[in-house]
Formats: structure tokens, sequence, C-alpha cells
């Protein structure tokens, strides 16, 4: 399992730089203050391959410079390179957003290439997402993809696009257990690398692939063992240490298999003190697993027992970082309670500044009725006008520091928005972590849920972050994002998915907007998971509405209903869905018309928000 793995993100992150050799060009009109940017490309596709935070950073850098530069290359480029560092963070929803962002960018300028490698993207992101959730649909998912961007590339022709289609797709295929589908698309991408030499060149990437298929599935050790070091110089030639890693221990395995234990060491050792020098614990781990077994079948039981000692060193320094991210977690929440305390102050201090308003006001009326009563006296009017001038700068100065006090306020209070939505983005990577270390799959499918659930909480914080009115939510566009976030994660395509959207709706106050948000999230999880089995053409309809003053919210799918009898009152989700029904005063039925259909209704007054 280690072997794949690793070589699946070795693949995955060799993605060409769309306009750079093998990438479209950018045309002979691109202004000259863009030959930086251009520059900072090579560089992002360096940090790929070494550090995912440092390569999404400076590529977020890169994408408001070409937006400021009005340059629609460096800005489809941009997303390009961001989407492929956020996927390989896992953070697969806007890894697919930048992505279309790209595709629509490389269309509008008529870059096929570009467009070829946004597809290419998609495909090794619905494989990791596969990889992470354990469903085959989305594996086929990102086989779609995959093919469809080697027909694109074909096109050109574009040698560098086509070999990495071939070789998301051969990993795909071996994935799905096809040997022999994985096995044409690898002597393919060869004969491409042999006939037109694309840079850079993926030769290596595929040798090695190839070396693994005749290791595991032929048994034909020498022959693998003949494309493993051919892989190794390849590699040596660019530099790349990932590669040899990895060729290494593939080639130590086979040794081993064949019962040459000394070259199985000596290629262990070779391994192992590359996997010392990358710095990568998940990739040093698997090397001591490869070192520790060669050492132990050649009988040097004293070295395989202490490299086995370091691996389990190794992985409990993994758990106690684990401990450290739950330490601050805790420490985050303490942040946010005290800012929570501030803004209560402040929200005091700015009730008292309204009351001394509401005086002053008072105290300026009655000095008015006094000037007109005497206007007859000269002198007493010059000391009331006196008196009214220094009022209204008081009141002037009292309306500035009140709108100060505002301003900040809400400042403080999109600043809180903000924070809990990085909370809630930790809590919902670490929850992608647990999921992926759980053997039990009812295990691993309830963190994901959870997950779900989380990040459904998140959109709202991020809205209200991002606009003016931080006490209120357009529900619209939020529950709109909600299901398309869900349908993407679920491998769903939208052009072969009938959603029906109907949100008749003002804006709702934040304590309504989240249980209704996550009764919506759990309603189209359950739908996406058990309706459209058997369904050609699957449909979802979601209803949100103010008939007669009230709320009523319907979610409705074409599939075979709840069969007779059934009961899901025990579920968690079910209780989850009464208890926050509850919550904002309503009421929920199930019925089946003929699919499964939900409707609640809320009756109580000031369900909504006026603007």
């Amino acid at each position: 399992m280690g072997r794949c793995r690793w070589l699946a993100v070795l693949v995955l992150l060799r993605l060409p730089l769309a306009g750079h050799a093998a990438g479209p060009q950018p045309g002979p009109g691109a202004p000259t203050d863009t030959a930086q940017v251009r520059q900072n490309f090579q560089t992002v596709q360096v940090l790929l391959m070494r550090n995912a935070d440092s390569a999404a950073v400076l590529s977020r850098q890169l994408l408001r410079t070409s937006q400021k530069l009005r340059y629609p290359y460096g800005m489809a480029q941009s997303c390009l390179l961001l989407g492929t560092a956020l996927r390989n963070q896992s953070e697969f929803d806007s890894s697919f957003y930048y992505g279309r962002r790209a595709q629509a960018l490389f269309e509008a300028q008529h870059r096929p290439e570009g467009v070829a490698w946004v597809l290419n993207l998609n495909a090794q992101t619905y494989k990791r997402m596969s990889d992470a959730q354990g469903v085959e649909l989305l594996t086929r998912k990102g086989l779609q993809q995959a093919q469809q961007a080697l027909a694109l590339a074909r096109r050109g022709p574009y040698p560098a696009a086509m070999v990495s289609a071939l070789i998301t797709q051969g990993i795909i295929y071996r994935d799905l257990h096809r040997p022999d589908s994985a096995r044409t698309c690898y002597q393919e991408a060869m004969r491409i690398e042999q006939k037109y030499r694309p840079v850079p060149s993926s030769l290596g990437v595929v040798c090695a692939n190839y070396g693994q298929l005749l290791m595991d599935y032929d048994h034909d050790y020498p022959q693998a063992i003949g494309y493993f070091r051919r892989a190794l110089g390849l590699h040596r030639a660019q530099h790349n240490r990932n590669g040899l890693e990895h060729a290494y221990r593939q080639l130590s395995w086979a040794y081993r298999r064949q019962g040459r234990l000394a070259q199985a060491v000596a290629a262990a050792d070779t391994c192992l003190a590359l996997g010392r020098a990358i710095g990568d614990p998940h990739r040093l781990s698997n090397s001591l697993e490869a070192a520790c077994f060669a050492y132990r079948d050649a009988g040097r039981y004293r070295e395989a027992t202490d490299l086995m000692e370091e691996r389990r060193q190794l992985d409990n320094q993994t758990n106690r970082l684990e401990k450290t991210q739950a330490v601050a977690r805790i420490e985050a929440a303490y942040r946010l309670e005290k800012q929570q305390a501030r803004i209560a102050s402040l929200a005091l201090a700015n009730a008292h500044k309204k009351s001394l308003l509401v005086g002053l006001a008072l105290g300026l009326t009655a000095l008015a009725g006094l000037l007109v009563f005497g206007a007859w006296q000269y002198r007493a009017q010059r000391r009331a006008n006196a008196q009214l001038r220094a009022t209204n700068q008081t009141i002037n100065e009292n309306n500035a520091r009140i709108q100060e006090q505002a301003a900040r306020l809400t400042l403080l209070l999109r600043e809180l928005h903000h924070r809990v939505k990085n909370n809630l983005a930790i809590v919902s990577s670490l929850l992608n972590l647990q999921s992926g270390s759980l053997a039990d799959p009812v295990a691993a499918r309830a963190v994901r849920e959870g997950r779900q659930r989380v990040e459904a909480m998140g959109l709202i914080h991020q809205r209200l972050y991002q606009t003016d009115d931080v006490a209120t939510v357009d529900i619209r566009p939020y529950l709109t994002t909600l299901v398309e976030n869900l349908l993407a994660a679920y491998g769903f395509d939208e052009d072969r998915f009938d959603l029906v959207l109907e949100l008749d709706l003002p804006v709702v106050d934040v304590d309504r907007a989240v249980p209704l948000g996550l009764i919506l999230n759990e309603l189209v999880t359950n739908a996406l998971k058990h309706a459209y089995g058997k369904v050609a053409r699957p449909l979802l309809r979601v209803y949100l509405g103010s008939p007669a003053g009230g709320l009523l919210l319907e979610v409705e799918d074409n599939g075979p209903g709840r069969p007779p009898g059934y009961d899901t009152g025990n579920s968690f989700g079910t209780q989850l869905i009464e208890a926050l029904s509850q919550q904002i005063g309503g009421e929920m039925t199930m019925s089946n018309e003929p699919g499964a259909c939900f409707r609640l209704w809320v009756p109580a007054a000031g369900v909504l928000v006026e603007k």
C-alpha cells in the first residue's frame, strides 16, 4: 500500500507548467512587466515537489499580480498552479474551484493545451478523493477526466500533456485492478516520450510505474529491475530525489523477492539515506519499512529490530503532532472567548454613547425653545447662539466617536467570523486526516460526514466576513454553494444530474441560517448516498420559501423512496435533523412521492429578516 501511494504522489506532483516548454506559450503581445510573473511560475513548479503550503502562497500572490496587470494568461496559469497546490493539501473543493477558473480563462484565450492540463488536474483530484474516501465512483470519474484530457491533448498534439494523461489513466487502471489496460497506457506513454522527447520529461515516472506492474502482476523480476535501473538514471539527470528514493525502494523489494539479499540490503541503504535527506516523515517511514524487511530476510535481525524501533518512534512523533494540533485548537478557542468578551464591552460602550447623544439632542431642543422665547433680548440671543455652536461641536465630536466605535465593532465581528471560519477549517482538516487513518470503514465514514457538517457551518462564517452585514446571511447563494459542493464531493457530474433549486427567501439571521444549512447538508448527503444507486438520471429538488409569513423547506429526490416499515429515527442524521428543527421552532415530515420527500415548516413569526 505504501509503495503505491508514494508513486501516485510522485506522478501527481509532476504537473508540467502550462505555458512553459510543454504547455501553451504566452502570446507575443504579452507586456514586458509580466516577465517576472512567468519566471515565478518556474519557482512554483519547483515548490510543488517540496512544499505545498509555500506553493499555494506564491500562487495566490501571482494570481493577484496577474489580475492587477490584467494579464489573462498569468491569471489562468496561476489558477492552475494554485489548484494543484490545494489538491496536494487535500482541499479538493477549492482545487476544483480554481481548476474551473483556469479552464474558463484558457478557453477564452483559445488555449486547448491549458484545458487539457486542467482536465488532467481534475482527474488526479478525483483519484485522491477516492483514496481518501474509498468511493470507487470518484475513481471512475477521474478516469473519465483523464480520458478527456488525453483526447484533447492528441489534437495538438501536445506530447507532455498526452504523457501525463496516460500516466494518470495507468495509475487509475491499476487501482481498479485492470493491469492490461494500465500496461497499454504505460507503453503508449513510453512511445510518445521516445518520439517527441517532451520537456520536462516524465519517462522516469513511466518506467518506475511499468516496472512495478511487471513486479506485482507478472512477477517478472529481471525485467522489472531493468526498468527500475532505467528510472534511476533518468531521475539522476533531473536531480529528482523523490523519484530516486522510490526507484531504490522498488529495487530493494524486487531483489528481496528474487532472494538476492545482499543487493536488496544495498538498495535499501541507498533508499533509506535518501528518505532521511528528503525530510518527509511518511516517505522515511516507507524507507524504514523496506530496509527493515531487507535486513530481516538477510538474517541481520539486530539492524532490522533497530529500524523497526526507529519507525515506531517516527510514527509516535506523528501522533504527538496530532496532540499538538489539539492543544492549538484549545488555545484558539480561548482567544475566541476573549475576543467575544471584548466585543461585548464595545457594544456596552456604544450603547452609552447613544444615550449620551439622546440627552444632547433633548438639551438642544430645550435650548431652541429658550432662544425663541427670549428672542427680544439681543445679548441673551448672542450667548445662546454661542452655546448652540459649542453644543453642535460636541455633538459632531460624539457622532465621530460613535461612528468610529461602530466601525471598530463591525471590523471585530468580521474578524471574529474570519477566525471562526479558520478554526472550523482546522477542525475539518483534522477530521480529514483522522478519517484517512481509520481502518474501520463505518468509523471513517462517520468522521467524513462530521467533516462535511463542519464545512457547512464554515461556509456561513466565510460569507459573514466577506460582507459588510455581519449579522445576517443571504441564504440563496449559501445554500446553492453548499449543494454544489456536496455534488462535487460525491462525484456527481452537473451535466448528468438534474438539480432544481427554488430559493425564494430574503436574508436570514445567523442563528437560523446555521441550522438550515446543517439540515440541508444532512438531507442532500443522504440522497446522494442512498437514492441514486439504480437511477439513470438523478433528480434533486430543493425548495425554500416563506408562504404565509412562515418558512417552508422541501427536499425531494427521484430515488426508490423509503421502503415500507423502514424507520430512521435511531440514526444520528435523523436525530440531528429533529433537534435542529425543534431549535428553530419547526415541524418536519417525511414521505414517499414516489421518491423520498422531506418537509420542514416553521410557522413562528420573525423567521425572516428584512434588509
